[in-house]
């Protein structure tokens, strides 16, 4: 089969075109772009597509650049294709973002494209060669399943048809039909990762293996169909029994969420996340500033929050009351105590802290806040006063669960804290029976919408 066929059935095959689209092909002028240039010019007329093409001046090599463009326009004209052609700063741009001149590079060159096709598709020259690269560099880097699956034949609106075409097969085509291209002589240096697996990795595998691009190739096949298996499970998963699925569906279903949110994905994140659906803890894990993970005790969810430093809110006491405070995904309930609860007073650690307090000896304006630097409380059965950060630190708080603690005061200070329960000048006497007792518990609002 030559490389027009190839190109034909993988273009089929992966329902990359249909007749009436417009195709921007980039072109750079090398090997690779010249053939898929070429081919799809062939193939245009036959399925029905509109060509055109893009060169993107990445401005890196003087003159050689400039060659490269010159050389684009006079194929173009030869063959009566629309050309595009884009001058972007790469080192600029590289500077200011950061970035290495590889990946800058990648950026512009993908944003010329975009820009050009207008959100139509974009074929770009990646080959066989470039897949078994590409899954090699992965495995490298310690990648997942997906990274085996290597370049992906279509990607939004970005094609590849060479994909199934090899680097010596187009060197062929070209060197058949007598089609000259141009060299980049960074692709001749070691200069960058991908350059020394191609010209120094890559042939010593081949002393082990001669067919070790089609192998590494048949690996990404394989994995992209196990990919795209496992995803299609991941679309199905219950939220709500998240604890019930496999490990590997687990944590696909957390590593989905947070990519949904934009939060940086490492393995560590994941595997904790997963531990604490696993264990049924409830747990919660800041992500980034105002982003965070909760895990109920079967499954997991994100959540956003808009974190003051300094929340403040009045508070009028009245049975079976809630108060919702979202900046911490949190609910505080005023509640009558049932007969037992003298029992269970005291200092507890934990998603939920009771205080029994009575309302007959608070003074004057309830306010709930966050905590801050400096309070302190007497707390019942204890004859001093008691810095809530020594208390904190007693308890081994987490630093989420100290940015987040709640206080209650009055005229006279605090007189409830989270984690600590009331002050000794609130709470009620030994069996004191006053309508006035309340329970104040806080509870994670981690089932709520």
């Amino acid at each position: 089969m030559n490389v027009s066929d190839k190109v034909r059935e993988t273009i089929t095959r992966r329902c990359m075109i249909q007749k009436g689209d417009t195709v921007t092909a980039g072109l750079s002028g090398g090997a690779d772009s010249v053939c898929l240039v070429t081919v799809l010019h062939g193939l245009s007329h036959e399925m029905g597509f509109t060509l055109m093409a893009v060169h993107v001046n990445h401005c890196l090599r003087g003159e050689e650049s400039d060659r490269d463009q010159h050389f684009c326009e006079e194929l173009c004209k030869r063959l009566d294709i629309p050309l595009e052609v884009c001058r972007v700063d790469v080192t600029g741009f590289a500077k200011e973002s950061g970035r290495s001149t590889e990946e800058a590079a990648r950026i512009l060159r993908y944003g010329a494209f975009d820009k050009v096709s207008c959100g139509g598709k974009t074929a770009t020259a990646h080959n066989k060669n470039d897949n078994a690269e590409t899954v090699l560099f992965n495995i490298v880097r310690g990648s997942g399943l997906k990274g085996l699956g290597g370049i992906p034949y279509v990607r939004g609106n970005i094609i590849r048809p060479l994909l199934d075409v090899s680097r010596s097969e187009i060197e062929e085509y070209l060197s058949q039909m007598g089609q000259g291209f141009v060299t980049d002589s960074t692709n001749l240096t070691e200069d960058y990762s991908r350059n020394k697996l191609r010209r120094r990795i890559i042939p010593q595998l081949e002393e082990i293996n001669a067919d070790v691009t089609d192998a590494l190739c048949r690996l990404s096949l394989s994995a992209e169909e196990d990919e795209s298996f496992l995803s299609q499970l991941t679309d199905d998963i219950d939220p709500q029994r998240l604890c019930e699925y496999a490990p590997s569906l687990r944590k696909r279903y957390i590593r989905r969420l947070l990519s949904e949110n934009n939060i940086p994905i490492s393995r560590d994140r994941i595997e904790e996340i997963d531990a604490a659906v696993k264990s049924g803890r409830k747990t919660r894990f800041d992500l980034s500033r105002d982003i965070f993970a909760v895990t109920d005790g079967k499954s997991v969810v994100i959540r956003k929050m808009s974190r003051t430093e300094n929340f403040r809110t009045n508070v009028v006491f009245s049975s079976d009351k809630e108060i919702i405070v979202p900046e911490y995904d949190k609910k505080v309930i005023i509640e009558r105590p049932s007969n037992d609860i003298f029992q269970k007073q005291g200092i507890v650690k934990g998603k939920l802290t009771n205080g029994l307090v009575n309302y007959d000896k608070i003074q004057g304006v309830v306010i709930l806040r966050n905590k801050q630097d400096g309070d302190s409380i007497r707390f019942a059965r204890r004859d001093h006063t008691t810095k809530l950060k020594k208390l904190y630190n007693s308890l081994k708080l987490t630093d989420e669960e100290r940015q987040s603690a709640l206080v209650m005061e009055d005229d006279e200070g605090i007189f409830w804290s989270e984690y600590g329960g009331a002050s000794d000048r609130v709470s009620p006497d030994k069996n004191e029976t006053s309508e006035n007792l309340y329970i104040i518990s806080v509870r994670r609002k981690i089932n709520d919408n």
